[in-house]
């Protein structure tokens, strides 16, 4: 099956080959949450690539791109309740104002960073917020978090270390706030996954339009009125894959703890990677290689693939003796 699976989604290049295996696996990830929240790292990160194209294309500040996901998320997020029928009242509005709040600025500051630092420096930071997770969360929503989550954040940190390949020799501001970013996001992660206890995603996501476009319009303002038409194409393709990754990564919260989810999040890096190799002409190299295998390992791990594969095998095995 997995070598059907293979032949099927490669061709004769090496770099096609190789992910066409890491996708072969992920089909037999059958966790519904590490599935959907892989597909909103996936928009993620087509979102800050076309976020970038508008700072490298035209004079304006990708702040701007923050402004337009909430501003059309917005309307969009508020016509869909409204079709339903939905009320626009959380049960439980603390957790979701407070992971609204956390949202905008964590978004906010990693766009900012990006103005200051690499891109990569700035990904590599941001992906660290995984770390905030596991130590606050006994403390923000009292969950346990399991001594295997520790080993399976270092070694995926270790992923992203081979993967981006960041330059530190001078810390610059851009690396701060992209350090501070991760802090805000690991805080906020936690918030969603306290909100997702009493309320519907998409109470969530519409409290995190309109409280992220409150907070994103006096900064939006100045690039606002002097608007480059040259960056619309780019500007609205940044938007609305970001606004897809918040509704799947709001929605794959329902299925996972706050631990699973932030790990899982951290494919992000793959996905960067991924598109910078096919699209960009980017050099495959070993390193990247090396990571990408690490980084899903540990989150095939995550799902139970591996403790799924033992089983069978350990079946096949007891049936193999039984039958001799």
């Amino acid at each position: 099956m997995k070598e059907k699976c293979i032949r099927k989604y490669s061709n004769e290049r090496s770099s096609l080959i190789f992910f066409a295996i890491i996708l072969c696996i992920a089909k037999e990830m059958t966790q519904l949450g590490i599935i959907i929240i892989l597909a909103s790292g996936l928009f993620f990160t087509l979102s800050s690539f076309f976020g970038k194209l508008v700072t490298t294309t035209t004079d304006m500040n990708s702040i701007v791109t923050s402004f337009f996901r909430f501003f059309i998320g917005a309307i969009l997020i508020t016509i869909y309740m409204k079709y339903k029928g939905s009320t626009f009242k959380a049960n439980k509005p603390k957790p979701v104002i407070i992971r609204a709040v956390l949202n905008a600025f964590g978004i906010i500051l990693f766009t900012i960073s990006i103005n200051y630092t690499t891109i990569t420096n700035t990904n590599m930071l941001n992906l660290t917020y995984p770390v905030f997770v596991l130590i606050l969360a006994p403390f923000v929503t009292g969950e346990k978090i399991r001594p295997s989550s520790f080993v399976y954040l270092v070694v995926i940190m270790f992923g992203v270390y081979l993967v981006s390949q960041p330059s530190f020799d001078h810390i610059n501001t851009g690396d701060l706030i992209a350090f501070s970013s991760a802090g805000i996001t690991g805080l906020g992660t936690l918030y969603l996954t306290e909100a997702r206890k009493h309320d519907t995603g998409d109470t969530i996501i519409l409290y995190i339009m309109y409280i992220g476009l409150i907070i994103n319009t006096p900064l939006a303002f100045k690039e606002l009125m002097n608007f480059d038409n040259a960056a619309l194409p780019y500007i609205l393709a940044s938007a609305l894959l970001g606004i897809l990754g918040q509704v799947f990564l709001t929605w794959g919260y329902k299925y996972v703890d706050s631990a699973t989810g932030s790990l899982v999040s951290t494919t992000r890096i793959l996905m960067a990677a991924l598109i910078g190799v096919l699209f960009l002409g980017e050099p495959f190299t070993d390193n990247i290689k090396l990571g990408i295998i690490i980084i899903f390992g540990a989150v095939a791990g995550l799902s139970g693939y591996f403790q799924r594969l033992f089983n069978r095998v350990r079946s096949s095995g007891i049936r193999h003796w039984g039958g001799e």
